[in-house]
């Protein structure tokens, strides 16, 4: 299906109904992540979870990027095949290239870090949860941005 054929508010209502899934896993993370703080969990725990998870994405966006087939809910499935007639099968796979790259380097960089660095005998402080919480609103953000200039499409 080429660009032309989709309903951009159709779409639009997608990745806002996919957003507002992403903040509810995002909630979830964060109020587990709450939980940990009052239990004075170890921070090795909660970077070891971290990292898992990271791996977990990264061979995600590999399996994307190599078998070029969607995955996910209805909604999701539905936007990243609008995303690749939007984008073009050229740019979607440097696109989809970038993300494995970069999703690879950061796993590495903190399974390095999970494994170098001691934390055993820290506990998790909401401080500690700042990073997360600035990712999440500028990821919003950008979701939000993006999801108002599909107007400009047609």
């Amino acid at each position: 299906m080429d660009e032309s054929k989709w309903n951009i508010e159709e779409v639009k209502r997608l990745k806002k109904k996919q957003l507002i899934e992403f903040n509810i896993a995002m909630l979830v993370i964060f109020v587990l992540s709450l939980l940990y703080v009052k239990a004075d969990a170890p921070l090795s725990t909660v970077f070891a979870l971290i990292c898992v998870l990271l791996w977990f994405f990264s061979v995600h966006a590999l399996y994307i990027l190599l078998s070029e087939k969607t995955t996910g809910t209805k909604t999701n499935k539905l936007v990243q095949a609008f995303d690749r007639d939007h984008w073009g099968k050229k740019r979607w796979k440097r696109k989809k290239i970038t993300e494995a790259i970069i999703l690879g380097i950061v796993s590495i960089m903190f399974t390095i870090f999970v494994f170098t660095i001691d934390t055993g005998s820290e506990t998790l402080q909401f401080y500690n949860l700042l990073p997360f919480i600035g990712a999440w609103i500028g990821s919003n953000l950008g979701n939000i941005v993006r999801i108002s200039n599909l107007e400009s499409v047609n």
